[in-house]
């Protein structure tokens, strides 16, 4: 620590070796800056605080029945639009700007300077903060209020301006949609009234008679396969039985029976002729009879010789075994006739249900899709009317009652003091900045042409003992010289600041007499 402090104070002993280059350089900038800053024009800011309340005691009570504007959002674009062209020429005829201005180039030359100076500052919290800068606190309160003015009369217009077109357009959407609603609807009646049977929940159980049908339908189907299989046994037992030698033989018995019957009733002829003659109804008869059986003899052994087998089946038929096995196939016959008219009738009610079912499944996609658009339709036709009536209730809220209010926090001011510039301020920054300079120069200047001051800093730089010094000593004139610079320098420094004083109780006391 105490070799810094050496160190510091071998460095204020060289800076006071250029002290003159130092308080020349002071002087030089602080009189330059003192000037600038007296010179300046002053500016004065008027300020307004207004606080826009978006609340009301209605919003909360119409939630979901009335339309909510985001006045949040119309604040922050109308805080945008604050600087159009129809609003400044609103603020520069409320604030009274316009009594100088001869010509065109005159109005934009004030509207660029209020398109400058005016802030509109804030809104998170619903509070605005107005301000201007102007070189006459008059203008700049006016200008202050014609920017509240103008800033509450257009965000009232603008609240809900747009609720009369939005009215229209939806009342136009409605009535196009009430056309659409009403085509589909027909649409479903007609298409209803065409498929009738067919639609969804009609014989909702189709699917379950297809499968009764399919099923009597394999059981009619292996019904058949068994009396086919049946008749084909019966036939083979029948051609055995045909196949034997014996047919033959009980086929001539049968004619020869047929033969000695003839024989019998003529033997009964001739007793009956020895007592009654040729025209007794007995013989009549017994004659015809005969007669007959000869006839049917004669047939029957003209077909059925014993070369015919004709002969042989009717010998065979009359046998009673043979004659189960046909009546057994005649049965099944007629049993596959019905089993195959009851196959034949399953298929076709089978492929009726299956065409139905494709009709009614091509007809419920159909309906599904008609449903849809029905319901799409009649969906956006009642939001729009929910939307006509919010639109209807919004417009009477917005007569009832305003959806922004205009409350003043803090008035426009009149500003006494110039918010700038800030002269005392300046001037003490100018007196800083010079004298740090002037020393910064002199320390510079020390650097680039070192001196040793004391034998300590020989012996630290050098790093070798210092083994004497030799003193000087000074005349008297010289003593009265050092006196006289060093009584002038500490008089140039004082008069630095005597002349900082001045301007700043110049300042003050301007201040005090202007107003």
């Amino acid at each position: 620590m105490q070799e810094k402090m050496t160190e510091f104070l071998f460095y204020l002993k060289g800076i006071l070796k250029y002290k003159w280059i130092a308080i020349t350089l002071a002087w030089l900038l602080c009189l330059s800056g003192w000037l600038i800053v007296f010179v300046m024009p002053n500016r004065y800011t008027s300020e307004a605080k207004v606080h826009v309340e978006t609340r009301t005691m209605l919003r909360p009570l119409l939630h979901g029945m009335a339309m909510q504007p985001d006045v949040r959002a119309l604040l922050r674009v109308m805080q945008s639009l604050m600087y159009t062209k129809d609003n400044l020429e609103q603020i520069i005829k409320l604030a009274g700007l316009d009594k100088g201005i001869s010509n065109s180039f005159d109005l934009l030359e004030i509207m660029g300077d209020l398109k400058k100076n005016i802030q509109i500052i804030g809104g998170a919290n619903d509070v605005f903060t107005i301000k201007y800068d102007s070189d006459n606190p008059d203008e700049a309160k006016n200008v202050v209020q014609a920017v509240l003015t103008v800033f509450s009369e257009k965000t009232q217009l603008s609240t809900l301006s747009g609720v009369d077109e939005a009215h229209h357009f939806i009342e136009a959407q409605i009535q196009e949609y009430e056309t659409r609603l009403r085509n589909s609807e027909r649409a479903r009646e007609n298409f209803k009234r065409v498929n009738l049977g067919l639609l969804p929940g009609q014989n909702s159980n189709q699917i379950g008679e297809i499968q009764q049908i399919s099923s009597a339908l394999e059981d009619a189907k292996l019904q058949l396969n068994e009396a086919m299989s049946r008749k084909a046994a019966l036939k083979t037992q029948l051609d055995e039985a045909l196949a034997g030698d014996d047919w033959g033989i009980l086929a001539d018995e049968k004619v020869e029976a047929e033969d000695s019957r003839i024989t019998e009733l003529k033997q009964k002829k001739d007793n009956l002729l020895i007592k009654y003659t040729v025209k007794h109804p007995e013989i009549v008869y017994i004659e015809k009879t005969i007669k007959k059986l000869e006839k049917e003899s004669a047939e029957k052994k003209a077909k059925l010789s014993p070369s015919n087998d004709l002969w042989v089946e009717s010998a065979a038929m009359a046998n009673p075994y043979i004659q189960t096995i046909k009546v057994a196939i005649n049965d099944t016959d007629a049993n596959i006739a019905s089993i195959r008219s009851r196959v034949e009738m399953f298929e076709a009610r089978l492929k009726t249900a299956q065409d139905e079912l494709n009709s009614r499944l091509s007809v419920e996609t159909e309906m599904q899709n008609l449903n849809r658009d029905y319901q799409t339709i009649k969906h956006n036709y009642e939001q729009l009317l929910l939307s006509r009536e919010q639109a209807s209730m919004s417009k009477k809220v917005d007569d009832q009652a305003d959806a922004l209010k205009f409350r003043i926090a803090d008035a426009p001011n009149l500003p006494l003091e110039p918010s700038f510039p800030q002269r005392k301020l300046f001037y003490s920054a100018v007196l800083g900045l010079g004298s740090v300079f002037g020393l910064g120069v002199a320390f510079l200047i020390y650097l680039i042409r070192p001196t040793f001051i004391t034998l300590t800093q020989v012996s630290q730089i050098t790093g070798l003992p210092v083994l004497g010094a030799i003193s000087f000593k000074s005349s008297p004139e010289e003593i009265k010289r050092n006196k006289r610079d060093t009584l002038i320098s500490n008089a140039a420094i004082f008069g630095l600041v005597l002349v900082y004083i001045g301007f700043m109780v110049f300042d003050v006391l301007s201040l005090k007499g202007k107003f």
